[in-house]
């Protein structure tokens, strides 16, 4: 799907066309400017950035020490333990939002054995690289990320398909999974989401779209294999995108067909959401319009319609079910970090509305006690005569980072913070301004 300038101004969100060398080609009059809270599109040399709502600045600070932190244990870890994490982190980044630069590129060979190393950890799957020289000049952008959607499709090969071995193979423009099989199991998710039950494939279309990819899903072949690809280096648009003329789409990028199904020719009287978009388009007078999943701008005899890129919230929330999800490439990580990155995870989540993890006192005694080693914790450690307290993870991280003391009152426990507390972002996520003290029990 090709855009013009004139296209380009009248999409229905806040967006705009930045150059390689960082200039605003075209935008609409929404575009508040590039920054946190955005998501990128590779177009050719150039990238489509489109503005949404951002998170509350404790939020993107524990965000960005999450994603520290798991760099970090990357880097720390020998082999495969560092593959995985590498690959888990630059993933999460991409969920994130985080842009995926000209320089982030991996050769293919190094993708492949990345992804070996996910699909080991992930599954009980065989598995072997096949039909590819390691001195191929093809390369990836976005590799690192591109490897665990090839991850994630073994997942589905072997849950929903019964695969016992995949093979791993790479050509110009396409890295390829396969198995043996009779028929292709099924890939359904949403890149929204509220619109997805699972995690995994639904990173793969958001990593796709970010790194300029399609995933194309399973399909059976005349030898008895199936085989699924991500096809990378896509100069076109990922953003699901469409533009309807005479009550029809007209034109769609490939993305838009994948999440909605309407595809060219589509008559949008037929499928009632599109219908009720188009109509609250055609009432704002050119505006940006929103019905159910889609945003819609009228601009003269066309309608545009989009599935817009989650706000940064819920691209925080994706991010810690990223963390859950792939629980087994955080295997390797050594304590005190693992301790961190759980604490870090617990406190993003709190920031975004969840409640604090607790444990039996108990449990909490016994658990502080080997952290607080770890962490270097000087202070004496209480017995809460309460029933439970927060988790021993965000207990001993925040201890150490911004507490003074733990106080016992009765049945509560209180972690009193030192006067230097200003500085901590864990503090920031949990205290009201003014207070001098966390209640933990």
């Amino acid at each position: 799907m090709n855009l013009t300038l004139a296209d380009l101004r009248a999409l229905p969100f806040a967006s705009a066309l930045i150059g390689g060398d960082g200039e605003v080609v075209a935008n609409t009059p929404e575009w508040r400017g590039d920054g946190p809270g955005s998501a990128s599109y590779p177009v050719r040399r150039s990238r489509l950035v489109v503005c949404v709502e951002q998170a509350a600045p404790s939020c993107a600070a524990l965000l960005d020490r999450v994603l520290g932190e798991l760099d970090a244990a990357g880097a720390e870890a020998a082999p495969p333990y560092s593959l995985q994490l590498r690959m888990l982190a630059a993933s999460l980044r991409v969920v994130a939002g985080r842009t995926v630069h000209e320089h982030d590129v991996l050769p293919a060979g190094e993708v492949l054995e990345l992804a070996q190393a996910g699909i080991e950890a992930r599954t009980g799957l065989r598995h072997r690289i096949v039909g590819f020289e390691r001195g191929s000049a093809v390369a990836v952008r976005g590799g690192a990320a591109a490897a665990l959607v090839l991850v994630q499709l073994a997942v589905n090969a072997e849950r929903h398909d019964a695969a016992s071995a995949v093979h791993l193979s790479a050509a110009t423009g396409e890295l390829r999974i396969e198995w043996a099989s009779d028929s292709a199991g099924s890939v359904s998710t949403a890149r929204r989401r509220q619109d997805r039950e699972r995690w995994g494939l639904g990173f793969a279309r958001i990593a796709a779209d970010a790194i300029g990819g399609v995933v194309h899903p399973p399909q059976p072949r005349d030898d008895g294999m199936v085989m699924a690809a991500l096809e990378f280096g896509v100069p076109r648009l990922s953003l699901p995108l469409a533009a309807v003329r005479d009550g029809h789409v007209a034109r769609a990028t490939r993305a838009w067909d994948d999440e909605t199904g309407a595809t060219p020719g589509t008559a949008v009287i037929t499928m009632p959401q599109l219908l009720d978009a188009a109509h609250a388009a055609a009432a704002t007078s050119g505006a940006i319009a929103r019905a159910g999943p889609f945003t819609a701008r009228q601009d003269g005899d066309i309608t545009w319609l989009a599935v817009p890129p989650d706000d940064v919230a819920d691209r925080a929330r994706d991010v810690i079910d990223g963390l859950t999800h792939e629980q087994a490439l955080v295997d390797g990580v050594a304590e005190p970090r693992r301790s961190r990155i759980d604490a870090l995870a617990q406190l993003l989540a709190h920031a975004l509305g969840a409640p604090l993890q607790r444990v039996p006192s108990s449990t909490w005694v016994q658990r502080m006690r080997t952290l607080a080693g770890l962490h270097g914790l000087a202070m004496p450690l209480p017995e809460p005569a309460g029933a439970g307290a927060t988790d021993p993870a965000v207990s001993a991280l925040l201890a150490a980072e911004a507490g003074e003391r733990f106080e016992v009152d009765g049945e509560a426990l209180w972690l009193v913070l030192r006067p230097d507390r200003a500085n901590s972002t864990l503090a920031a996520a949990l205290l009201s301004e003014g207070r001098d003290r966390v209640r933990l029990g």
